[in-house]
């Protein structure tokens, strides 16, 4: 699973800005987000889509995002929450290994095309806003 960016995330051969991680599950920004704390939600294993995922798995994941997504409101004042998960290039699929988006909303603002990767402040920013909120529960 070497040319799987997620694998790589995973076996850290690949750079991201964690902001969970257990021995089953990684949860990094999106490396072009949506808005500032949009996150990604991963098994450690490599599964390609939501059919070939264990429903233990997929219940583990499912509970990190909504984790996520009450850190996104508290830490960064999101007025809504996005969670979102794709599977095949029908689908808009982009990485074939299943995961769940966690995207903030707010009022007031736009989706921007095209989407620019995340700069390493912001990411440094929020992945401690997160994590801390994730920790105090």
């Amino acid at each position: 699973m070497n040319a799987c960016t997620f694998c790589q995330i995973v076996k850290k051969m690949k750079e991201a800005y964690i902001v969970y991680e257990d021995d089953e599950v990684i949860a990094f920004l999106d490396k072009y987000p949506l808005f500032k704390g949009h996150t990604l939600v991963v098994p450690k294993e490599h599964y390609e889509n939501i059919f070939e995922a264990p429903d233990e798995v997929l219940c583990k994941l499912i509970k990190i995002a909504k984790k996520i997504a009450k850190a996104q409101i508290k830490t960064l004042n999101a007025d809504g929450v996005r969670i979102l998960q794709n599977n095949g290039r029908a689908a808009k699929q982009i990485i074939f290994h299943v995961h769940f988006h966690v995207i903030p909303f707010y009022y007031g603002l736009e989706i921007k095309y095209p989407r620019l990767e995340i700069n390493k402040d912001d990411a440094v920013e929020v992945v401690n806003l997160l994590r801390e909120a994730l920790e105090n529960g």
